[in-house]
C-alpha cells in the first residue's frame, strides 16, 4: 500500500502543504491591541498568551470552526477566534535595515527600520517590498521580513 501511495505522489505532482495541512497556511494579522491566544479552540479554554500589538503578523497553521491556530515569530502557538484576526498584510522586521525611497536605487535612504518593528506591506517583488512604517513609505529587503511568503 505504501508503494502505491509513493508511486501516486511521483505520478501526480502535488503541493507538500496539501499533504501536511488540510489547507494552505497563510499569514494574517491581529485586529486588536489585546488578543487572547487560548490552549484550545474554545472560549472556555485557558488563556495561553495575551498579544498586545495591533497588526502583529501571525501564521495560521490550523482551523477549527471559527477558530484559527496561530504561530508567531517566536514559535509560540495558540487558538484565536476569527473576530480577532484581519487579512491586512503586515510584517515584523527581523534585522535593522534601511528604508529606501526607490527599489532600484539604494542610494536614497528615507529612514532606518529597527529590528522587531511592525509595519504594513504595500506590495512585494522578488527581492524588495514596498512598506509603510508609521508615516514613512519606502522599500526594504524582503529577506529581512517575517510575515510574508518567501516566494
Amino acid at each position: 500500500m505504501k508503494k502505491i501511495f509513493f508511486i501516486l505522489l511521483l505520478i501526480f505532482p502535488t503541493n507538500i502543504n496539501s499533504i501536511v495541512y488540510d489547507f494552505e497556511p497563510r499569514y494574517i494579522s491581529l485586529k486588536k491591541n489585546k488578543t487572547f491566544a487560548r490552549h484550545n479552540a474554545s472560549f472556555d479554554a485557558g488563556i495561553k498568551y495575551i498579544y498586545q500589538k495591533k497588526n502583529l503578523p501571525v501564521l495560521i497553521t490550523n482551523e477549527h470552526g471559527a477558530w484559527r491556530k496561530i504561530l508567531d515569530i517566536d514559535n509560540h502557538w495558540g487558538w484565536v477566534h476569527t473576530s480577532m484576526i484581519s487579512n491586512k498584510k503586515t510584517f515584523i522586521n527581523k534585522k535593522e535595515q534601511n528604508l529606501f525611497k526607490y527599489k532600484d536605487n539604494t542610494n536614497v535612504i528615507i529612514a532606518i527600520v529597527k529590528k522587531n518593528v511592525v509595519g504594513k506591506i504595500v506590495n512585494c517583488y522578488e527581492k524588495f517590498c514596498k512598506v509603510k512604517v508609521g508615516s514613512y513609505k519606502g522599500w526594504v529587503e524582503k529577506k529581512n521580513l517575517w510575515g510574508i511568503k518567501e516566494n
